[in-house]
């Protein structure tokens, strides 16, 4: 597919300035965040509209995917793939267009899947991020395995107090320095004896990143911090539940290195950073031994960029 673009409004363009202030450079590839109040996009994009699907990103006259994860508060979410590194101490630009004449077309300018009003219609997070999923219809994705009582159904639902362990994953591998960010309705469970646990996990057991559990009033008190372990290598595990976070929002593993994990919730600072036991290699998933259901609306895995410090976007 050709993705040069043409806009036949090119006055209506404005210029965004990405610049990583880290000494080292970004990889080619890096999904760089950046939130916008709308207003600021109306009064730079002439046309833009309310639901921001005219718009267009590009880099030399070829178009960028970018996706669309959220308008709250008058503040938009946007995830731009970067087309090329970004040198230390240096800064790219983009060009952001709009045009009446657009929409979303689900490749190079998306939204996440329950923003349309069919689910996933304009999603393209596949094209943005390292690894995506939105669970869309009924049929399993290709290379993820479910267990008993776990369905697809326009996101991933789990088992309910099921009392017996089942494990999903993902057949693949992830390897730090790697993000992963899934986004779900998390419940604070307040029975007696439950654990659950959704992040990077292998049977029979090396587990990192979100983990509720509680037996006899556990130290978690029915929310959810980190755990990591490597039972499958015959080792043990850590749990930290100093920040303890339920409820829907984007739960987030920073799988930093095989030394150092920490959780971030809604893109706040990193919690419950742990050090030991934690895996070389582990691909998504999740457990449950008991416990209420929860969905899992989508989950990616994005790249890690230098020094953990996401490139800042400027919009001139």
């Amino acid at each position: 597919m050709v993705n040069r673009i043409v806009i036949s409004e090119s006055k209506i363009k404005a210029m965004l300035n990405i610049t990583n202030s880290q000494s080292t450079p970004t990889q080619p590839g890096l999904q760089v965040m950046w939130q916008v109040p709308v207003n600021t996009l109306y009064t730079h994009t002439i046309g833009c509209n309310s639901k921001l699907s005219n718009l267009r990103f590009a880099y030399n006259g070829q178009l960028v995917p970018a996706w669309l994860e959220s308008i709250n508060n008058d503040t938009a979410t946007i995830w731009i793939k970067m087309p090329v590194s970004i040198p230390a101490n240096s800064s790219i630009a983009l060009n952001l267009y709009s045009n009446s004449t657009l929409n979303f077309d689900g490749v190079y300018w998306g939204e996440a899947p329950q923003l349309s009003s069919t689910y996933g219609q304009y999603d393209n997070g596949a094209s943005v991020f390292n690894n995506y999923w939105n669970f869309a219809g009924t049929a399993v994705p290709s290379g993820w395995t479910l267990p008993t009582g776990w369905s697809v159904n326009n996101g991933l639902t789990t088992a309910s107090d099921t009392g017996t362990i089942y494990y999903v994953y993902y057949s693949t591998n992830s390897t730090p320095p790697i993000i992963e960010d899934f986004y779900s309705n998390l419940p604070k469970n307040t029975g007696s004896s439950w654990n659950q646990f959704f992040g990077f996990v292998t049977t029979p057991g090396n587990r990192l990143g979100w983990n509720s559990y509680s037996a006899s009033g556990g130290s978690s008190n029915g929310q959810w911090g980190m755990l990591t372990s490597n039972y499958g290598s015959g080792g043990s595990s850590t749990t930290n539940f100093t920040n303890t976070y339920s409820g829907s929002g984007i739960y987030s593993v920073y799988y930093t290195s095989t030394s150092s994990a920490s959780l971030s919730f809604n893109y706040g600072s990193l919690v419950d950073t742990v050090t030991t036991y934690i895996p070389s290699s582990i691909p998504p998933g999740g457990y449950q031994l008991s416990g209420a259901s929860f969905t899992i609306q989508w989950l990616r895995t994005r790249a890690y960029p230098p020094n953990g410090v996401m490139p800042t976007v400027e919009l001139m």
